[in-house]
């Protein structure tokens, strides 16, 4: 109800309690407001925008730093394709981990995303379109890919090795676990009908949540894998200050499970990767790291103590063969790749950035934290 159309119901009952007789001038003047609300209400309706978009870029925002006293508003932001917040979800409760991983993913035909709360212990379904709730389960998840409307998502012991494997179909009904098969990020490869697994080391499982390989080339600890057309998955590994012969690395597995390549990334410490599957290139995401030595007082004598310096962040591009292709400066927790284009969508520190394949910029949004975010694309 409009403000004119209650200031006629208001007098008219003031009137009618009163006693007070309405004159025929009073009529004129009556119905002579009702019109104009009721003109007023139509060309309101007729110039309102559209309503409804279809959200394409999904953020993870961990926006709330206090993560033990509620209440607690990390986020999720739905955008469209110019970086436009056009819907939000608030009230999670996660925090910062040490890579990339699938905290939050979209299903194939682009009806529902899920989200792993970290520190809010559940995971939660919510509709794409509207952004409802479907539904929700209790439980320590750490990482989720979606085919074929079934959720294979990654458990959690508060350790950063999890703890086992779920199957949830799209009701929140669990179908199949399996505990004991370990890792931080997963993906899915529908047409070998397989799971990839990358944190300790690298799994090759089965649909029924088996493992058919295992290797082990990792000396610190995986934080990313993507797969790509050919059947072969892509790893990033980050190289730890206190683990000896641990490395900032790319690699790429084949699906027998041979190392087929080992790209050094040098003071790149990766976040996230992602493989664009129309052509097989790779993109790497992360933050620059140098070590310095600090005097540390903690104990007697004072010693010199090995640390890391923050000098910036970046994003790599490379062939399906591993050849650099392109270098941007910017970089940071999380990439996605748009299947339409090849365009990619970064979460850096401070910002999300938009770029074409090529590497040239194209939107930018600020309306996100300087802290960890996770980033998709609806295909």
């Amino acid at each position: 109800m409009t403000e004119n159309m209650r200031d006629i119901t208001i007098m008219s009952q003031y009137k009618v309690n009163l006693g007070f007789r309405i004159w025929p001038f009073e009529r004129v003047w009556v119905l002579f407001l009702l019109i104009s609300s009721l003109v007023a209400c139509a060309a309101t309706t007729q110039l309102a925008p559209p309503t409804t978009q279809l959200p394409r870029v999904l953020v993870l925002d961990n926006c709330d730093s206090d993560y033990k006293i509620p209440p607690f508003n990390d986020a999720v932001l739905l955008l469209n394709m110019k970086g436009e917040v056009i819907n939000q979800i608030n009230g999670l409760n996660i925090c910062q981990n040490i890579g990339g991983n699938r905290a939050i993913s979209v299903s194939d035909d682009g009806h529902f995303f899920v989200v792993c709360e970290n520190v809010g212990n559940k995971i939660t379904a919510y509709d794409l379109m509207t952004g409802n709730k479907m539904w929700s389960l209790p439980g320590m998840f750490r990482s989720a890919a979606i085919a074929q409307d079934v959720i294979y998502v990654l458990t959690s012991d508060d350790k950063i090795y999890g703890d086992g494997i779920l199957a949830i179909d799209s009701e929140g009904n669990i179908i199949k676990q399996s505990k004991g098969i370990k890792g931080f990020d997963i993906v899915v490869d529908p047409d070998a009908n397989s799971l990839w697994l990358a944190g300790r080391d690298i799994k090759k499982c089965n649909m029924d949540l088996q493992i058919v390989r295992t290797i082990d080339p990792i000396t610190h600890y995986a934080v990313s894998i993507d797969r790509g057309p050919d059947g072969s998955v892509w790893v990033v590994e980050r190289a730890h200050i206190d683990v000896k012969g641990s490395q900032n690395r790319l690699l790429r597995i084949s699906s027998e499970g041979n190392i087929l390549q080992n790209i050094p990334l040098n003071l790149l410490s990766p976040m996230c990767v992602c493989v664009n599957r129309s052509d097989g290139s790779v993109w790497v995401t992360g933050i620059y790291l140098r070590i310095k030595r600090k005097l540390s007082f903690r104990r007697w004598p004072p010693s010199w103590q090995r640390t890391y310096k923050y000098i910036g962040s970046g994003t790599h591009k490379y062939s399906s063969r591993g050849r650099l292709l392109l270098e941007i400066k910017r970089g940071g927790h999380s990439i996605d790749i748009d299947p339409s284009n090849g365009s990619v969508w970064i979460a850096d520190r401070t910002k999300l950035l938009h770029y074409t394949s090529g590497g040239k910029k194209l939107e930018t949004c600020d309306d996100v934290s300087d802290d960890h975010k996770w980033i998709t694309v609806a295909r």
